[in-house]
């Protein structure tokens, strides 16, 4: 159902053409064994695949040739396979669009009538978007039927793929950070001296660090300062940390020092301890989602070979 709800929504978004296109003069750009395909035909969808890739600028004549030539290919496919379709009787009823219809509203949590407005954007009735939808699952119910059998993943495949891609099932990478703060006092109005006293206070220590000394022997030293914290700030994703402190830690390797960062709560000198690539994700936690995604990969790619076949035997006349 997940494929299916992909194609419905990839159908909603790229299925239509733009409203007020201009009608052309039909005539006849390729037969297909019985059924024909029109230039009107051609250039609707042309028309919407430009709007998608081009996105208003003019595309070079090899360029627009190519894509022309892309278009015109995958209406023969189409042709070919609703004659497929027809062939085995296969059939979408009501109830099922129905239901289709229903998991669009539900998965993206829209209701009927913001989906008739979305429909209604994109140049469409909505009796049009139900006919897409309904070829859209006829086309995944003939890949059920030829090549359903075809298609095989063992849970072998499934461990080569989680190891051959194994950084793609971490958790988002994290640093552990040590703090030293010379803080500005809350509520109190300060004069220039008293703040850049304090400054140069956090200037000598981030020195003594510089120098070798060590973070929390230089955190002793400061200790009596007013306002002087420090130890272990804890262990963050880049996300979690204020954007001063994570372009301070950008680039640093474990046991280095930030510059000195300034903010209006105080003067801060960070020490990065450690970065961790992130953990990686337990097998059986993931291994339906891959067992899902090859067997969807495989789906496709035995349905382009099937349709090459089809395409072959089959007898198709370009006319323009």
């Amino acid at each position: 159902m997940k494929m299916i709800l992909r194609l419905l929504l990839l159908t909603l978004l790229l299925g239509a053409a733009p409203a007020g296109a201009a009608e052309v003069l039909s005539k006849i750009a390729a037969v297909v064994n019985d059924d024909i395909i029109t230039t009107y035909q051609l250039e609707k969808e042309l028309a919407t695949q430009m709007a998608v890739e081009a996105r208003g600028r003019n595309l070079p004549a090899a360029e627009y040739a190519g894509l022309r030539r892309e278009v015109l290919d995958r209406l023969i496919e189409e042709s070919l396979v609703m004659q497929r379709v027809r062939n085995l009787g296969l059939a979408v009823s009501d109830a099922e669009l129905d239901e289709a219809i229903a998991d669009v509203l539900r998965q993206n949590q829209i209701s009927r009538d913001q989906l008739q407005q979305a429909v209604s954007a994109q140049g469409l009735t909505f009796d049009e978007y139900r006919e897409r939808l309904r070829r859209q699952i006829l086309r995944f119910k003939l890949i059920g039927h030829e090549v359903q059998s075809k298609v095989e993943v063992s849970t072998q495949d499934v461990r080569d793929y989680f190891r051959e891609h194994i950084e793609e099932y971490r958790g988002d990478p994290t640093v552990t950070l040590s703090y030293l703060v010379f803080s500005i006092p809350s509520g109190a109005t300060l004069t220039n001296t008293q703040v850049q006293a304090i400054r140069e206070r956090a200037r000598e220590a981030l020195a003594l660090l510089r120098q070798g000394e060590d973070f929390y022997s230089t955190l002793f030293i400061y200790s009596t300062d007013p306002g002087v914290e420090g130890g272990n700030l804890g262990t963050f994703t880049e996300e979690e940390l204020s954007s001063s402190f994570a372009r301070a830690i950008a680039g640093l390797e474990d046991g280095q020092i930030t510059e000195l960062i300034e903010n209006p709560e105080g003067f801060y000198i960070l020490k990065l301890e450690s970065r961790n690539p992130g953990p990686i994700r337990q097998f059986d936690t993931v291994k339906e989602d891959i067992r899902r995604q090859l067997l969807e990969q495989q789906r496709e790619t035995r349905f382009r070979e099937w349709s090459a076949g089809l395409k072959k035997d089959a007898f198709i006349d370009i006319r323009i």
